[in-house]
């Protein structure tokens, strides 16, 4: 990109372009958008107005992050490419930049390489939205891109992986030469090295430049407009549950065992459905652990029963799971029958980042499990419709359909499969006839077959024992036939929006496998044949006799199948074949849109939901935004501009610079929880003065909350662990970290995996540090514990954000920030720390070097004063466990140092010229015994 189109910022170039035309040292340069990024004013003339001040701060910040991923080189994720082509999908002359990667699969050899180089390209699997560096050499540092003459451009990845072909489709930055298999000697090779995603990003921008299919912007220009009526209540509208009809839902709602604040604020957000005359946005507002999630939920399942479309969306994953995962609890725990009734709600998003798998029951709602489920289910040889047409004319017509299979199997007489083997048979048999004495007793053709062709009939003999026996095919076939029909029904009242299938059909469809459970039982107590026996083939179908009106009573009887039950389950089968209406539909991407179309809840994050501007969606409206402080600005205006829209509720912690803001300085109505169930009270007495006024009631559950896990002051309930001696260093992506406080931790956990094994105590533990470098740091020290399979002990390392909506037993804080001026960063962000702070449940253990915390003139001033003042303080040196821990670990620092400037060739264990030998091992980086 040009310098002067840069300087323009033309809203009409997209941001892929832009990211394509940078230099690495444009990318490197932190001032490169200075000047064009300003604050967000409070005011505006328009709405293009809004949206265009955006767009700069979203072009640096993914400058930002693509600086990141080029710092951070040395230990980014990477894969080897074996051939490029032209992906002739999309082909556009006369410049076409789409091609299709196809990606080397891992030789044992390879891993092994990849184990030499840490890991890093051992399970790299570009994904959707992705930027990837091409580059002929495996980069270890930005220089390695920047070399003169060499290959070096960038890519983003389109579409995800082709099925199983290993065929990536991107869209290059530059002109790539066309490749078949590469030289799989080493001298020609291709790898692709992650940077970043910006799949987001690329969302945005969308919304931002109004790309977005059939957009609405009424509500964005009701929020904008400062003498609007959003989110005041409605003069025309009644007040009250009961008044809008709908008082089954205030009842649902009381019996929730909510407190007066989640109560009222459930009710009021639920009476808005009813309201038509103005758009209404109200805020449900509280400290963390005070039920956010849970009254969210609670106005999620009054929307469910009413039937109003609503959209749910989340800054992150993590906390879109989490208001799904308790959602399902409550609908769970309500349904007739099993898990009909789940196909009324949807989640999507990137199965490889959500980790569907650990949420208990969030499978039932997934949207890419649900596209599976139905595309087998929809087949039209094989699903739902053909497996029960078969079991139908199964259970009716057993001996018809076996007769089928024999042809199918080529089942014929000898003297037929004789002549088909052997031309020169029907010629022998003839000279054999003509040579006969006259009067002489003549052979049939198969008598003169076996007493001739002993290989033919040898064969013939492989043939028929290769066939199932009457009995033996009807049972495998009515077991596969069972089997595929308890599939498809499970998936059809799971899966299937409950407009499309009726309460009395899933009863139909339980009492229809019952039914064809009892008669698999009376077959399997048939006493069968071990193998057909050829004699009973060798004059075509056996038992073909033509008298199938005295067969078919010898035949059920023979199966011991009652004409009753036989008549019932068939009578059943073809009433569900007659009143399920599945649409005409089997391509995943045609049932996608079939179930987000249908379904009356929907979650997934804010950028995500880009994927319902549809053509033909219907519309949804009312729009729940959960972790709604977190939520970028310009990110909100995605869900905001879905056609139809006419109702919002934001959940949020702390009123942090969102779009919701703006409501709040509009006199937007709110509610605010005051009541927490989380924490331990110790916990909670900081946050409540700092960040709520001392509003901030614990309630009465929380006076047994005084579980110990470890023995010492230091583990108390609430804790400041003084690192005095932590040392700052540069590490992943230039990202700050600590070691000395990593050892500690490190240490800690390992005495709290010692206490577990001895008491057999279920023990969560949650680790949180602001800085990426530090929770790989920690990662590392502590992943002989992460690898536990015991599910009664669980050890999470995440960054703040990542903990969003989270809580563990015990939080363990790594503050990273040691240094003489007292600088902290981005660590005083006053939100990021609420977050931090109020996670744990039991106990909270900060880590951290006191005095550099207490001179940073932050929010940690007050909280080391407040730990010193409550006896909270407590230096990690005074533990003799601790203390060790911390020597060896500036021992091992000091080496190092030592290592790399003077002494570069010292290794561990060799003698210096001062007599000394380092032979001193640190107790913290040897694994425990687990």
């Amino acid at each position: 990109m040009s310098k002067t189109t840069r300087e323009d910022l033309d809203e009409d170039s997209s941001l892929l372009e832009i990211v394509f035309n940078w230099t690495i040292k444009e990318v490197l340069n932190d001032n490169l958008y200075k000047h064009k990024v300003h604050k967000i004013p409070q005011t505006f003339k328009s709405v293009k107005e809004y949206m265009n001040s955006f767009i700069p701060s979203l072009i640096e910040e993914t400058r930002s992050d693509m600086c990141s991923g080029l710092k951070g080189l040395s230990r980014a994720p990477f894969c080897e490419i074996v051939a490029v082509e032209i992906d002739k999908e999309y082909f556009r002359p006369p410049k076409n930049l789409s091609y299709l990667l196809k990606l080397m699969n891992h030789s044992d050899k390879e891993d092994v390489e990849d184990e030499e180089e840490g890991g890093r390209g051992k399970s790299y699997e570009p994904m959707l939205g992705d930027v990837i560096a091409f580059t002929d050499i495996r980069p270890k540092r930005i220089e390695d891109l920047n070399r003169p003459k060499k290959f070096f451009h960038i890519g983003y990845v389109v579409r995800p992986k082709i099925g199983h072909t290993n065929e990536i489709p991107i869209l290059s930055s530059k002109y790539m030469e066309t490749m078949n298999e590469f030289d799989t000697s080493g001298v020609k090779k291709l790898y692709a090295v992650h940077l970043m995603n910006i799949l987001p990003n690329v969302r945005i921008w969308k919304a931002l430049n109004s790309q977005l299919e059939d957009s609405d912007m009424s509500i964005i220009e009701k929020v904008l407009r400062q003498d609007s009526n959003i989110g005041r209540k409605c003069q025309i509208c009644p007040a009250g549950l009961n008044v809008l009809g709908i008082s089954s839902i205030s009842n649902m709602i009381q019996a929730q065992n909510l407190d007066e604040s989640q109560e009222d604020a459930v009710s009021s957000c639920v009476s808005m459905t009813k309201c038509q005359h103005n758009s209404t946005i109200k805020l449900i507002w509280g400290p963390p652990g005070t039920g956010k999630t849970k009254t969210v939920a609670c106005v999620l399942f009054s929307l469910l029963k009413l039937r109003v479309r609503t959209l749910t969306c989340a800054p992150t994953n993590t906390a879109v799971m989490a208001v799904a995962s308790r959602l399902h609890s409550l609908v769970k725990d309500s349904l007739e029958h099993e898990t009909y009734g789940f196909g009324d709600i949807v989640l999507f998003g990137n199965s490889s980042r959500m980790k569907i798998d650990g949420y208990l029951g969030l499978k039932d709602i997934f949207l890419e499990n649900r596209v599976k489920n139905l595309v087998k289910c929809f087949a039209p040889l094989s699903g739902w419709k053909h497996s029960l047409e078969s079991m139908i004319q199964l259970i009716k017509e057993p001996k018809k359909i076996y007769k089928l299979y024999q042809k199918e199997k080529g089942v014929m007489s000898l003297e037929d499969f004789a002549l088909q083997e052997n031309r020169t048979v029907e010629f022998d048999y003839s000279s054999y006839r003509r040579n006969l004495p006259f009067g002489a007793s003549r052979m049939t053709m198969k008598e003169f077959v076996k007493m001739k062709y002993s290989d033919i009939v040898e064969k013939y003999r492989s043939l028929v024992e290769s066939i199932m026996t009457f009995d033996q095919y009807v049972k495998k076939i009515f077991g596969d036939l069972k089997r595929k029909l308890k599939f498809c029904m499970q998936t059809l009242y799971t899966d299937m929006p409950t407009s499309f299938i009726h309460i009395s059909d899933v009863r139909r469809m339980i009492r229809a496998l019952d039914l064809l459970g009892t008669l698999e039982n009376l077959l399997n107590q048939v006493q069968y044949k071990p193998t057909p026996n050829y004699s009973d083939y060798e004059d075509g179908f056996a038992d073909d006799d033509d008298e199938e009106e005295h067969e078919e009573a010898e035949i059920l009887d023979y199966l011991g199948w009652s004409s009753f039950n036989r008549k019932l389950c068939v009578g059943l089968l073809s009433t569900l074949s007659h009143s399920i209406s599945i649409p005409p539909i089997n391509e995943s991407r045609a049932i996608e849109k079939f179930c987000l179309s249908n379904s009356c809840l929907i979650f997934c994050t804010a950028s995500s939901s880009v994927r319902l501007f549809t053509e033909g969606m219907a519309p949804l409206k009312f729009l729940v935004v959960d972790e709604a402080a977190q939520l970028k600005e310009c990110e909100s205006t995605v869900p905001l501009q879905l056609p139809g829209l006419k109702h919002c509720i934001a959940e949020k912690t702390d009123f942090g610079r969102s779009l919701f803001e703006r409501l709040v300085i509009l006199g937007n109505d709110k509610h605010m929880l005051n009541v927490q169930y989380r924490m331990n009270p110790s916990i909670s007495i900081f946050p409540s003065e700092e960040f709520y006024e001392g509003r901030l009631s614990d309630a009465p559950i929380l006076s047994d909350y005084n579980k110990r896990f470890l023995e010492g002051e230091i583990y108390g309930s609430y804790s400041f662990i003084n690192v005095a001696k932590g040392r700052e260093q540069t590490g992943l992506g230039h990202s700050t970290k600590n070691t000395i406080e990593a050892a500690v931790i490190s240490e800690i956990v390992g005495n709290l995996h010692t206490e577990f094994l001895r008491t057999r105590k279920k023990t969560s533990i949650g680790i949180i540090s602001p800085y990426n470098a530090q929770v790989y740091e920690i990662q590392e020290k502590i992943k002989n514990y992460t690898s536990v399979s015991d599910p009664d002990f669980n050890v999470s390392v995440r960054s703040v954000d990542g903990f969003q909506g989270g809580e563990e037993d015990i939080i363990i804080i790594s503050t990273v920030r040691a240094n003489g001026a007292g600088k902290v960063g981005f660590l005083s962000n006053r939100q990021r720390t609420n977050v931090a702070l109020t996670r744990a449940r039991y106990c909270l253990w900060i880590v951290g070097n006191a005095s550099t915390l207490f001179n940073s003139d932050s929010i940690w001033r007050k909280l080391v004063r407040d730990a010193k003042k409550r006896g909270c303080f407590h230096n990690a040196s005074e533990d003799k466990k601790l203390g060790q821990v911390i020597e060896d670990a500036l021992f091992e620092i000091e080496l190092l140092d030592e290592s790399e400037s003077t002494f570069k060739k010292l290794s561990l264990g060799t003698k210096t010229e001062f007599g000394g030998s380092y032979s001193r091992k640190s107790s913290w980086n040897r694994p425990r015994k687990l």
